[in-house]
């Protein structure tokens, strides 16, 4: 741009020829600037500016320590409304927007090193508003005769509606990428005249045995191809611009050199791609795979001459295919007439072959889409195929069906296939449906549910479980189950979590009872951790829930203190009934050793009596500590035989003669690590227990049996030597409630005053005490088996 001829350059020359920022140089008051006059400039500085004024790229030099912006004629365009303002002040003010996107590429330059940068973002504030833009520029040092770095020079090119328009092509691109994807027709394209693959949807790979093509040439990915003349065939459409459409063409597709043939029929289109200045720079591949319509025209030839011929005959216009396909197959004139239907269109829309040719498509489309159907109409005229566009038509009874499109332009019509989706894309909403329904549910579930990837990160949550805790689930998404709010705020439960995890992953399913410390308190929960299986029966997520069962835990220990109490009522009933039957005697002996006239054998028998209830007490006395566990225990090595052999003999001279004893016991001696004491009263215990149950008469069996456990075997005994003692009646026997029960503390069958219900839980205390168990084997009707295992011993 010319120098203004007002503007005196007289003692800074360096500024002739520099357009109008030399002028504005020229005549700006520099006194009170750092540099001063230009005149007295630095003769670098006047080097520097005296290139980039001429130039016809967009400059602009940062001066010293503080970048001091000077810029020439076509930088102004980019300075926008921050010129003239601009000119000498430092880069950081004037671009205060861009400077920490700008500062280590500036501050590089500075320190000697060159910069450049392509395609760089920058949102800019050069008209008063923000604006989004793209630069390529480079930061040059400028340098002294003495090396050291003074400024630094910038080039710089604005590329903001180059990067805009690259982006909206390949956005354009992916969105045809995904078309060509959904097509039911194979479809690829091929550049060069080496016929490279740039693209290969689904249904193409199939038919080539899907083979990775993708950036190789045709005659790389698919040399079964160029053996059989294809190849051949797209070297001839390539140079000659003009379509190759084939009809039922054979395929011999062999993905591997030895492997299996695969024959296949296809209709298929060569369609030469032009580029701007009309030469062919590539070819587009469309069809579809025909080999049933051809094998069912080879069975159908087969079973009827008469209808072969009657094809062969119109073997140009309609094939079998064309008869019997469920896609609807049409040709469209430049007018958008249906000149030619075949049977499928009558099918799904009822219109029969005459009546779609008499009037345009367009007359049958959805108003609503009649936009969308006009713009895809004016592609397919300027020779672009048409793609997987869907669009609504009325049918003869007036309702509408939504169809899909595949269409391509040839010698002056449009050859057509569409497919009705309307279920499917029915079945598609039903679908979203029905994940909606299955999310209302899970989000108003009264348990709190998750689910959680297989690396324990938790991927959902719904809305029960996020208000136990307070949080979003944006707050816990990410997390390791086992590190979120719900165990993180309780001692030891996290690593608790992690292995209960590590459980429900390998395929088990989870059921535990825990209580965490949560916002509103301590709480416990019913918890479980099971696998979530996909189609494939691999386990893909694992899905933790839970119900809050604190309000029952308290309710059932409310209860059990009810019953605690109720048994305490039943224990002094009975300890008061039976200690009232002993001091009865007692009291009448001390009331007859009071009388000096009683006869001596009377004294002497209530002395015995009193003396026998004496010794009663005592016993009770020790059940009750036996049951409190307060009795100490002198374990010893018994003979288990001659113990079993003298209860026989105390039960046979004690029971009703009704009940026949039995004992059965190898010649083997057993010795169990024991009380002998405690055993012997625990067994008569359990042979009164026995006696109780036959009232009539019956067996009761007394048996002895050694048996070793093996390691893993028992859950509740360690492995070892064990001496199993066993006490059998043929009475009444128990129901599974009862029987659950038999061990508490308190309770008995028994009428009030009949008995304590301590005997059982003493014989049960005394077997642990031991380091053995007490089995209860038992059904009404049968008879019960009660098994007292002990550890065994040598000596």
């Amino acid at each position: 741009m010319p120098d203004t001829a007002t503007t005196s350059f007289d003692g800074i020359e360096f500024l002739r020829g520099g357009g109008l920022v030399a002028g504005r140089i020229a005549r700006h008051d520099w006194s009170a600037h750092p540099l001063g006059p230009p005149a007295r400039w630095p003769p670098e500085l006047k080097t520097v500016l005296s290139i980039m004024l001429g130039s016809r790229f967009a400059m602009c030099v940062g001066w010293g320590p503080d970048l001091l912006l000077f810029y020439n004629d076509p930088y102004m365009q980019v300075l926008g409304a921050k010129e003239p303002s601009a000119l000498g002040e430092p880069i950081r003010e004037v671009w205060s927007e861009l400077w920490e996107d700008i500062r280590p590429l500036a501050e590089t330059a500075m320190a000697g090193t060159a910069t450049w940068v392509e395609d760089m973002y920058l949102r800019m504030r050069r008209h008063g508003f923000a604006e989004d833009t793209w630069w390529t520029f480079t930061y040059t040092p400028v340098r002294d005769p003495d090396g050291r770095v003074v400024a630094m020079l910038n080039v710089t090119h604005e590329t903001t509606r180059r990067v805009l328009t690259e982006q909206r092509l390949a956005d354009e691109n992916n969105r045809l990428a995904r078309m060509f994807e959904l097509s039911p027709a194979f479809m690829a394209l091929l550049s060069g005249p080496g016929h490279r693959f740039e693209f290969a949807n689904s249904s193409y790979l199939r038919v080539v045995g899907d083979r990775d093509v993708i950036g190789r040439t045709v005659a790389e990915a698919l040399p079964d191809a160029t053996a059989q003349g294809w190849v051949d065939v797209l070297d001839r459409v390539y140079a000659s611009g003009v379509p190759f459409v084939a009809q039922g063409a054979v395929f011999r597709e062999q993905a591997e050199p030895d492997g299996p043939v695969t024959e296949r029929q296809l209709d298929f289109v060569y369609q030469p791609v032009h580029a701007a200045d009309g030469s062919v720079d590539g070819i587009f591949v469309t069809g579809m795979d025909v080999t049933a319509r051809a094998l069912s025209e080879a069975r159908l030839q087969a079973l009827n001459q008469d209808l072969e011929r009657q094809v062969a005959e119109h073997a140009q216009e309609r094939s079998l295919t064309w008869q019997v396909t469920p896609d609807m197959l049409g040709v469209l004139n430049g007018d958008g007439v249906l000149e030619k239907t075949n049977p499928a269109w009558e099918r799904a829309l009822g219109w029969t072959s005459t009546e779609l040719a008499t009037h345009p498509v367009r007359d049958l489309v959805h108003p609503d889409d009649m936009p969308a159907a006009m713009e895809a109409r004016t592609r397919l005229h300027a020779g672009e195929p048409m793609l997987g566009f869907e669009c609504r038509l009325r049918t003869r009874g007036g309702d509408y069906r939504t169809l899909s499109w595949v269409a391509s332009p040839e010698g002056g019509k449009f050859y057509c296939s569409a497919r009705d989706v309307t279920e499917l894309n029915a079945d598609a909403r039903a679908l979203a449906d029905s994940q909606a329904l299955l999310r209302s549910l899970f989000e108003t579930s009264h348990q709190l549910q998750g689910r959680c990837a297989l690396d324990g990160t938790l991927e959902d949550a719904n809305r029960t479980a996020l208000d136990a805790i307070g949080r979003e689930l944006e707050d816990v998404v990410g997390l390791p189950m086992w590190e979120t709010p719900w165990f993180a705020e309780t001692p030891g439960m996290g690593e608790r979590m992690r292995e209960a995890f590590a459980r429900a992953r390998d395929g088990q399913v989870v059921r535990e009872e825990i209580t965490v410390r949560l916002p509103a308190g301590q709480r416990t929960f019913d918890l479980s951790l099971r696998p979530l299986y996909d189609a494939s029966g691999r386990i893909s997520a694992v899905v933790p829930e839970a119900l809050d069962i604190t309000d029952r835990r308290a309710t059932e220990e409310a209860l059990r203190q009810s019953q605690k109490l109720e048994a305490m009522g039943q224990l002094t009933g009975g300890v008061a009934h039976d200690f009232n039957n002993l001091l009865t005697p007692i009291m009448a002996a001390l009331e007859l050793a009071d009388d000096p006239d009683a006869r001596p054998e009377r004294r002497a028998r209530t002395l015995a009596v009193a003396r026998q209830s004496a010794e009663r007490a005592a016993m009770l006395v020790q059940r009750l500590l036996a049951f409190a566990r307060r009795q100490p225990l002198q374990a010893v090595a018994v003979d288990i035989g001659l113990l079993v052999d003298g209860i026989a003999e105390l039960l046979r001279s004690s029971f009703d003669p009704r009940i026949r004893i039995v004992v059965e016991r190898g010649s083997t001696p057993l010795r169990a690590h024991a009380d002998g004491n405690q055993l012997e009263m625990a067994l008569l215990n359990l042979g009164v227990n026995a006696r109780d149950a036959m009232p009539d008469g019956g067996t009761l069996t007394l048996s002895a049996r050694g048996e070793t456990l093996e390691s893993g075997h028992d859950a509740a005994l360690p492995a070892g030597a064990y001496v199993v003692i066993a006490v059998a009646d043929t009475g009444r026997g128990m129901d599974e409630a009862t029987r659950r029960r038999a061990v508490e503390p308190f309770f008995t069958t028994k009428g009030l005053g009949k008995g304590t219900g301590l005997g059982l839980s003493m014989v049960h205390g005394l077997a642990s005490q031991l380091g053995g168990e007490l089995r209860i084997d038992s059904l009404p009707g049968r008879g019960t088996t009660m098994e007292l295992w002990l550890p065994a011993t040598a000596a």
